[in-house]
This record gives structure tokens, C-alpha cells and sequence, in this order.
């Protein structure tokens, strides 16, 4: 795939496990506590921030793949400035599916 889409799905990978599925809090946060001892253990940014992991594993990428250029980097930056918009696409596409799949039950009395 591109790089564009590449970094897109990147972020939509981050958005998911960041924002949605709650596995900082409920897993690594107290593992990590665990770990250390410690009653409770808060992640700091970038690893709790979805708009500073994109960023970051964005400009990675680009560095990885020599593409480190300024359309690139400001694409980057577009798409972990609008990590709160996919995560609202994210729970929408939930939404609809979750709707569809109770209107096919109902028409097929399932």
C-alpha cells in the first residue's frame, strides 16, 4: 500500500486502541502497576494520547521509509489532529452496523 494509507491505517489502529477499547486502562495501566508495586501507575503521553501516538509512530514511519518530507509530515499531522473525528467515524460505523444487523434479525425474525 502507499504511505498515505499506510499512516491512515496507522491511525486508525491507534485511535481503536487508544480511545475505544479501553486497554490502557484496563490492561497495561495495571499490569504495569503490578509490575512496579505500585497501586496505581497513570501512562503519560504519547502512550495514553491518540493525537501523540499518531503523531509520533507517523514520523517514525516516515523516517523508516526515507519519505521524510514536508507534504508528508503535514499529512501526519492532519491526520493526529483529527484522531477525534475517526474515533466519532469509528463508533458511528459501530452504530450502523449494530442497526443493520437488528433490522436483519427483525426482517428474518432471527
Amino acid at each position: 500500500m502507499g504511505i498515505l494509507v499506510d499512516i491512515l491505517i496507522i491511525q486508525a489502529i491507534v485511535v481503536f486502541i487508544i480511545d475505544l477499547s479501553g486497554a490502557v486502562e484496563d490492561m497495561v495501566e495495571p499490569f504495569l502497576a503490578n509490575v512496579f508495586k505500585q497501586p496505581s501507575v497513570r501512562l503519560k503521553k504519547p502512550f495514553s494520547c491518540s493525537l501523540c501516538l499518531t503523531f509520533w509512530l507517523g514520523l517514525i514511519y516516515l523516517l523508516i521509509f526515507r519519505s521524510f518530507t514536508l507534504p508528508y509530515i503535514a499529512y501526519v499531522c492532519l491526520l493526529a489532529w483529527l484522531t477525534p473525528v475517526t474515533k466519532d467515524i469509528l463508533i458511528l460505523l459501530r452504530e450502523f452496523i449494530l442497526k443493520a444487523l437488528d433490522a436483519v434479525s427483525l426482517y428474518f425474525h432471527i
